[in-house]
């Protein structure tokens, strides 16, 4: 069974958008609607992986602060 994290993850990263920037030999990959969520990486999987852990990073300090994270029930958090 999956966490509310991991459910939120994945749904995050459907909406990722992955580019090959040739100036730098490198995946560059950023999610759709969230802001500061870029990575790099020399393979789609690796920026994937990196976005994940932003975003798993991202939501662990908003739930800490008790920040509304739009997609994300905090009850599941808190019950």
């Amino acid at each position: 069974m999956k966490t509310s994290v991991q459910k939120y993850i994945e749904k995050m990263l459907e909406r990722a958008n992955y580019e090959y920037d040739d100036s730098v030999k490198m995946w560059i990959g950023s999610i759709t609607g969230v802001r500061g969520v870029y990575a790099q990486g020399k393979s789609v999987e690796e920026v994937r992986q990196e976005l994940s852990e932003i975003l798993e990073e991202n939501l662990l300090l908003a739930i800490q602060d008790k920040k509304k994270i739009s997609g994300f029930s905090m009850s599941a958090v808190h019950a």
